[in-house]
């Protein structure tokens, strides 16, 4: 399609609150600084779907690979006031000021206003600010060229920045006391109801607290906190205090997550797990309970029981799991009993993701009319105008506005930055704009410049956007990885028949008709029916088949009149080409010459010699010449190299749930330092991650160990390079060999034991006749 084109695109539209990822500073008595977090994000609109994280826990594997998952829109250090602090250190304030020895008691009232509303210098604050910006690059979040305006969470509200929860709820809040928050126990049972700063004083002893973790039963003192906030009172920390739901994309992943440990990081991966899995539960305590046994209890309609940690060996993590064994109580399968299964915290599965929106406003239809490039880009032509959801206020709250194209999405890879996403026309410093959620995101404000007194157009943001191609993706992958990409020799061919067919959609239908082996009898290969005489010649240009050697293929299901419409549909798309088979008076050859070149007279190709179209020149012995037809070139060799199989293969993973929608690109290399690394037969990006494709008509990878893992090694390496997150081997064999398993298995354990990433891999079978796909184990 030229650069003019234009569609209408589909789209879904969501309003959310920001989702943060909070940086909080703690010493070696962490629980309480978390405790202080957790006291301002539950002040926050949005703090129900957003993650505190200690700053040590910056930089595991594992809280690093969910926290990914998660996808922030903004990765922030929380710097408390001096106040907020000294509410850890009574008399912090009061010492400090007693050291600079005002006088005056008016001014020394005054000092001491002034230092509890400033933000705490200390180098904890840094520390945090400093973990929090080597988060910001490993997410690729908050980064410069994003031009994103929020790095700090203050105890002084800002109200251009993020809407104070109390702003939107419409009932009474209430919390965990803040004060009793002073045990890992404790902790486990605020992370999900909130902390609010109340009084709260009373001894609440551990098993309490346990029992409010798995029993989802509140302690007395939270109770009271509860009943004091009066009979509508909604936790702080609850969705439903936000005017918020949590909305599934994939099947629902019903297993309950168990996670381990007592340290900052446990506590960091369990607030990470929470808003991508329905169930989780974090167990800091290390001896056995009872309330353990009636968390298993309730597990038994529920698939699996998975146990983890961030801190503990899987060999720990066992004994822990295991300790609770003689509480075992059986499932509803009698031959079943209900054991945890111990999985590492860089393999938790991650099927179904989780988003937080505004309950009235989200999945709300629009359509927008775009550009479409020559690669597939979509351009904004004009831009949604800005809308405020209901319940919201435009002066007083700020949220995401959220934009999911029905059939394009744009993958969560780190190389995709704002300039990826807005319209090439488009002012860059309007809003916040990032790939979010399968689709773009951005922040509801203009904050480039606003007059005073701007109507409400000119105070929302209504950015144009653009919705990458699938090749513009891959190139802004390999570009972030100082290497390239370009089509292949069977990608350009794959490209050809898409364009001459009009979609890749278009090729992959017929891949999977009753017409490729017709193409096939166009090649080398052998075909599976007898040619009636006459009607196939093999000339120098290539094999050309006539209406009799198509009307002699049995097949039951394609009849004669449907591969008739079959065959002037191809010809009329240039897949084939109509015309005589002709000799010259001059010299002895044939050659195929299509119907536009055919007049009384004409040149042969060979010598320029003139002809006349006379009996003599056609090749039939008939009284008039029998049309021939001719396979385009492209589509030829396409056929000939077994172009059907990774056809197949994207035809088949689009009817997947996980890769409805997607975008599907052709064969092609990637380059490092200029020289070609690994060819790549397919890619596919969905709404959760890219996807790399090998699809090979055999059950190997090669002719030998050596080879298998070679190709092995480079196809997972070319994953790597590109953020794909997934690698699908292909075959149209029954299954792929056990040596090629084999050797699949090897390599990804040794990838994990060295810590090293891994896409997720998924074996195809038997395509063309009853595919099959599995999921690799390692």
């Amino acid at each position: 399609m030229g650069e003019q084109a234009y569609s209408f695109l589909p789209l879904s539209v969501s309003a959310r609150p920001p989702r943060l990822v909070v940086v909080v500073p703690h010493d070696d008595d962490w629980v309480r600084w978390m405790a202080l977090g957790l006291m301002r994000v539950s002040q926050v609109w949005g703090g129900s779907g957003s993650v505190l994280v200690p700053a040590a826990a910056v930089g595991h594997s594992g809280v690093e690979r969910a926290l990914a998952q998660f996808g922030p829109d903004h990765v922030v250090a929380y710097n408390p006031s001096w106040d907020s602090v000294d509410k850890l250190s009574p008399g912090l304030v009061d010492r400090l000021i007693a050291g600079q020895q005002v006088e005056d008691p008016a001014a020394r009232e005054a000092a001491t206003q002034m230092l509890r509303e400033t933000a705490w210098s200390h180098a904890l604050a840094g520390q945090a600010e400093e973990a929090a910006q080597d988060l910001r690059s490993r997410l690729a979040v908050n980064q410069h060229e994003d031009h994103v305006q929020l790095t700090h969470l203050f105890d002084a509200r800002s109200p251009s920045e993020l809407t104070a929860l109390g702003d939107v709820a419409r009932v009474p809040l209430y919390g965990v006391p803040r004060g009793l928050v002073t045990t890992p126990e404790a902790l486990s049972c605020a992370m999900t109801i909130g902390v609010q700063e109340q009084l709260g004083t009373a001894e609440v002893d551990i098993s309490a607290w346990q029992a409010a973790t798995v029993h989802q039963a509140e302690p007395e003192a939270v109770a009271e906190a509860r009943v004091a906030a009066g009979p509508d009172a909604l936790a702080v920390r609850s969705h439903e205090a936000a005017l918020c739901i949590s909305v599934q994309r994939g099947i629902p992943n019903r297993d309950t997550l168990l996670v381990f440990g007592g340290k900052p990081e446990d506590y960091a991966l369990a607030e990470a797990l929470r808003q991508t899995h329905s169930r989780v539960f974090w167990v800091p305590w290390s001896e056995p309970s009872r309330n353990e046994g009636w968390l298993y209890v309730r597990s038994y309609t529920q698939d699996r029981i998975l146990a983890t940690s961030a801190s503990l060996t899987s060999d720990e993590v066992r004994d822990r799991a295991g300790a609770s064994r003689g509480l075992r109580i059986p499932s509803v399968d009698p031959d079943r009993d209900v054991k945890p299964e111990v999985v590492a915290s860089a393999e938790v599965d991650f099927s179904c993701r989780q988003m937080v929106v505004l309950r009235d406003a989200w999945e709300q239809p629009r359509s927008l009319p775009v550009r479409v490039g020559e690669e597939g880009t979509l351009a904004a032509a004009l831009s949604l105008p800005g809308e405020v959801p209901a319940g919201l206020d435009p002066d007083r709250h700020r949220w995401q506005v959220t934009l999911t194209a029905k059939n394009h999405p744009v993958p969560p890879l780190h190389a995709l930055t704002s300039s990826v996403v807005i319209a090439a026309d488009q002012n860059p410093w309007e809003t916040f704009v990032r790939p979010a959620d399968g689709g773009i995101t951005y922040w509801s404000h203009r904050f480039d410049f606003v007059s005073a007194g701007a109507p409400l157009a000119g105070r929302l943001a209504a950015p144009k956007l653009s919705w990458p191609s699938i090749g513009k993706v891959l190139q802004q992958a390999a570009a972030g990885q100082t290497m390239a990409i370009r089509p292949s020799a069977a990608g350009k061919r794959a490209a050809i028949a898409e364009r001459l067919l009009g979609s890749r959609t278009e090729l992959e239908q017929l891949a999977s008709s009753p017409g490729w082996p017709v193409l096939r009898a166009f090649t080398s290969k052998k075909t599976g029916w007898e040619l009636p005489p006459g009607s196939a010649w093999n000339l120098k240009s290539g094999l050309v088949l006539s209406w009799d050697a198509i009307a002699a293929y049995k097949k039951t299901d394609w009849n004669e009149h449907a591969r008739r419409a079959d065959l002037d549909t191809w010809a009329s798309q240039g897949v084939v080409r109509r015309g005589l088979v002709l000799g010259c008076c001059h010299c002895p050859i044939y050659e195929f010459y299509p119907l536009a070149e055919i007049t009384q007279a004409y040149l042969c190709r060979r010598c320029g010699g003139e002809n006349s179209l006379i009996q003599e020149r056609w090749k039939s012995p008939l009284p008039e010449p029998s049309w021939y037809y001719e396979l385009h070139p492209a589509v030829r060799e396409l056929v000939e190299n077994d172009g059907d199989v990774p056809l197949l293969a994207t035809q088949f993973l689009r009817t997947q749930h996980w890769a409805r929608p997607a975008l599907v690109c052709e064969e092609f290399e990637v380059l490092r330092s200029g020289s070609p690394f690994v060819e790549i037969d397919f890619a596919l990006a969905t709404l959760d991650r890219v996807w790399l494709g090998e699809a090979k008509s055999g059950d190997a990878l090669g002719g030998s160990p050596k080879e298998q893992k070679r190709e092995a090694c480079k196809l997972i390496e070319g994953c790597i390079a590109l953020g794909a997150g997934g690698l699908v081997l292909a075959t149209s064999k029954p299954k792929w060999s056990d040596a090629t398993v084999r050797t699949l298995q090897h390599e990804v354990q040794g990838r994990r034991v060295a810590s090293r990433a891994t896409p997720k891999i998924v074996l195809l079978a038997s395509l063309g006749t009853k595919p099959d796909v599995t999921v690799l184990d390692a």
